[in-house]
């Protein structure tokens, strides 16, 4: 029973991670259409990504405090229904008002999702758990890179936008459904003997203080490389878009490869020491990118650095009572994302002062930064 019931848990987060992949790359597609078609623009596009990065920072405090108060699996379904709501909303996007109110609940929900369901793999297997949890994160990448390669095409087609939109949140009624039927058990951790020992702990600050700062680099760095490699290779480098999307593509496809390979060894070498691991190898890898000017080793980058965010959110409950796990870790992540909105607010304009040649290999700095101050709460086992 309680393996059919792993299964079952794990299906519905896979077919979840897929629909959230989907969701968070509308966003980025569709721009197009919201400046050429609904006339919004390049200013009212980025206060839509400003909304977004704060439904991200107000639905994780919300909705830690409602993951421990109700239950995960109560929860889960409230949160599915939100986001098909907001998909709903979003088809009324013509107005500006609404589609920023429909970014800002449908990205925050989403980014609230994941962390459920990074939850919810204590649930799996303790021998496999951040396998499966990994393997989540790949499917999670499918739906991403899937969606923006099927629909860039159309980034500017009204139908298909509202098409998506509706598919999406058609889509997500059978998985709200089937969590308010499915048995999640005690709702907790597994081990009964191991729940007690960390119910009595109490909270650790020290550990959880240093892997929310070293998350929150590693953030930066992550979507430094993200937002920043197309201006860098085409501006300071003068290569063409095309040979720097390619860079940009191969790193998104070492993030999506090193999730399915590496998942098996994560909880062989263990998770603390894995994420440092992890770090490491993105800095040595990064630092001959930026070295050398060879925009497709980035798929080294991406490979290195893979399993680092699923990994460490799924650290932070290990040092906090029982019924502060959801609340902590949304807390944690929720500051690690401040620090990363507040870098890349000041990163755009240290590039106008020192240029991209000292300002892009300082992200491998950052990333170094990174592994040194969570090394104390990473090397050693919780």
């Amino acid at each position: 029973m309680k393996a059919s019931r792993t299964s079952l848990l794990f299906m519905i987060s896979a077919l979840l991670m897929v629909l959230l992949g989907v969701n968070d790359a509308l966003r980025g597609i569709f721009t197009p259409l919201f400046t050429a078609v609904f006339g919004f623009s390049t200013a009212q596009v980025g206060v839509i990504v400003s909304a977004s990065y704060l439904g991200n920072l107000t639905c994780l405090l919300f909705g830690g405090m409602i993951l421990d108060k109700i239950g995960r699996k109560k929860a889960m379904a409230a949160f599915i229904a939100a986001l098909a709501l907001s998909e709903v909303l979003l088809v009324f996007g013509s107005a500006f008002p609404i589609l920023i109110i429909g970014f800002f609940l449908s990205l925050g929900i989403s980014t609230l999702l994941n962390t459920t369901i990074n939850l919810l793999s204590d649930t799996f297997p303790p021998s496999r758990s951040l396998m499966y949890l990994s393997i989540l994160f790949f499917l999670q990448g499918i739906g991403t890179s899937g969606s923006q390669l099927i629909l860039t095409r159309y980034a500017s087609s009204v139908a298909v936008w509202h098409g998506v939109l509706i598919s999406l949140a058609v889509l997500l009624i059978p998985l709200f459904l089937a969590v308010l039927r499915m048995d999640m058990g005690t709702d907790m951790r597994i081990s009964d003997e191991g729940a007690g020992r960390k119910e009595k702990s109490g909270i650790r600050y020290m550990p959880l203080i240093l892997i929310t700062i070293s998350l929150g680099l590693y953030t930066i760095t992550e979507h430094g490389i993200t937002n920043y490699i197309m201006l860098y290779g085409t501006e300071y480098l003068k290569l063409s878009a095309e040979n720097v999307g390619l860079g940009l593509a191969l790193y998104s496809a070492g993030i999506m490869s090193g999730r399915l390979i590496l998942s098996p060894v994560i909880d062989k070498v263990g998770a603390g020491r894995m994420v440092l691991l992890s770090i490491i190898a993105g800095f040595v890898f990064s630092s001959i990118v930026f070295s050398s000017d060879i925009l497709p080793l980035l798929f080294f980058v991406g490979f290195g650095i893979s399993i680092v965010y699923p990994t460490t959110v799924s650290l932070f409950r290990r040092y906090v009572p029982l019924s502060l796990g959801a609340r902590v870790t949304t807390i944690a992540i929720s500051i690690a994302s401040i620090l990363d909105v507040i870098f890349n607010a000041a990163f755009g304009k240290a590039i106008d002062i020192f240029g991209y040649g000292f300002s892009m290999p300082f992200l491998c700095a950052v990333l170094a930064l990174a592994a040194i101050v969570g090394f104390p709460a990473l090397i050693r086992k919780s």
